[in-house]
């Protein structure tokens, strides 16, 4: 290669001709190794591949292999670094040594059986498929516990008023009343009544119906309903005169703690305007005891039930 740099060669002398002789030398040695060394790992694998044709030498970026197990191939791709002594035999895999992906492979030869049991057993671990384990011993009794504190019922608060042949034939107002001193206000009263009720109808062409119910300082219960009830008659019994002893039980919430005046009072049912009832005949409370028994609760929830 010549290497013309723009020099008029014909007025140099001999001994500059030899000083510039000596630079293009120097110059082309410096191109030729920059280009070598660009491509130097070209330039060596040429170099390998000419002296494995006369050395018994072989190296492998990627070596393919088959393993067998329960008659299924399966191939495993190794990238091994470095050179290995080439042989016709086939090699075997437990005597490779080197990297492999990242992985030193080293070991004792194993058996063709015994491979097979160690690919069996990994298969089932990967399954799950293991033997169950022992069952294990009782643990022991735990300690007895702290005896607690005795407990503690409130006593309760109830009141009991009697009226003993009561012999009322009112029909409308109040019919008993009586006085409970209530002591907290997010508590209920429970009220009992117990005592003889009769309704006779005026005539034979109209029915009667009555209504007998609780009020507290004046007014019925709304919290959750009215506690009270009805007897109606038919016509055709207006000449009957049978007493019935009757209960009428209910819980009251909402009422404010202090004195609470209760009644049991009497007057026309609901439907008397829209249907037409009569008064009828009514009696309270015939020959016999009436009690009136009131009690303060302190309930878990205010809902006492639902409408429907």
């Amino acid at each position: 290669m010549l290497l013309n740099l723009g020099w008029d060669t014909s007025k140099l002398t001999t001994s500059t001709m030899a000083k510039r002789s000596t630079f293009k030398t120097l110059t082309c040695a410096v191109m030729l190794g920059f280009i070598c060394y660009q491509n130097a790992e070209m330039i060596s694998n040429n170099v390998v591949g000419w002296l494995s044709l006369w050395l018994p030498i072989k190296t492998a970026s990627a070596t393919h292999y088959t393993e067998t197990y329960n008659n299924d191939p399966q191939t495993t791709e190794m990238n091994i670094e470095g050179p290995h002594t080439h042989t016709d035999k086939p090699h075997n895999l437990n005597n490779i040594q080197g990297k492999a992906k990242g992985t030193n492979i080293t070991g004792p030869e194993l058996t063709e059986d015994e491979v097979k049991v160690t690919r069996q057993q990994c298969d089932a671990d990967r399954r799950g498929n293991g033997k169950q384990g022992m069952k294990g011993e009782p643990g022991q009794r735990g300690l007895v516990g702290m005896k607690g504190a005795s407990g503690h019922c409130p006593p309760r608060h109830i009141l009991q008023a009697t009226w003993r042949a009561l012999n009322s034939n009112h029909f409308e107002g109040p019919l008993l009343s009586t006085i409970f001193v209530k002591e907290f206000f997010g508590t209920a009263l429970r009220l009992t009544w117990s005592g003889d009720l009769r309704l006779k109808a005026n005539s034979e062409d109209v029915p009667a119906c009555r209504r007998w119910y609780f009020t507290f300082n004046g007014n019925e219960c709304v919290n959750p309903h009215p506690i009270d009830a009805q007897l109606y008659t038919e016509t055709q019994m207006y000449l009957d005169n049978i007493h019935r002893h009757t209960t009428i039980d209910g819980m009251c919430q909402g009422l404010f703690n202090g004195r609470v005046l209760i009644e049991l009072n009497i007057g026309p049912c609901r439907l008397t305007q829209q249907l037409g009832f009569s008064e009828g005949y009514p009696f309270t409370g015939w020959d016999t005891t009436t009690s009136l028994i009131v009690e303060e609760i302190n309930l878990i929830t205010n809902k006492l039930g639902e409408d429907n």
